[in-house]
């Protein structure tokens, strides 16, 4: 394990405790295809809802109903899975709202 990796790179960034409101600014980080530098995207929540996810645990399969957040950020090919990050009302602090990435309908 290389110790030195992340030190000195700032405070680790905590998860939102809430939801969002609609309209609310959204920033997503990531990597982009054929780049080697962190990519940013600004946007906004356009859309809050529950979906339906199927799980399987120790009693068999089951359905879990899980927030879904919809932001219009760019999603660019190579940077989804990154965090989409809030800001704090009362400090600004940045707080992960959850993981970009890009749907596609069938």
């Amino acid at each position: 394990e290389d110790e030195v990796f992340g030190r000195g790179r700032g405070e680790p960034i905590s998860f939102s405790e809430g939801l969002p409101a609609h309209g609310d600014a959204v920033t997503v980080l990531g990597y982009g295809q054929g780049g080697d530098n962190l990519c940013t995207t600004k946007g906004v929540v356009s859309r809050i809802d529950v979906q339906p996810y199927p799980w399987t645990g120790a009693r068999g399969f089951n359905i879990v109903h899980l927030p879904v957040i919809q932001i219009d950020a760019a999603i660019n090919p190579g940077n989804s899975g990154g965090p989409a990050l809030v800001s704090e009302q009362s400090s600004r602090k940045p707080l992960a709202l959850g993981v970009a990435f890009m749907g596609l309908a069938d």
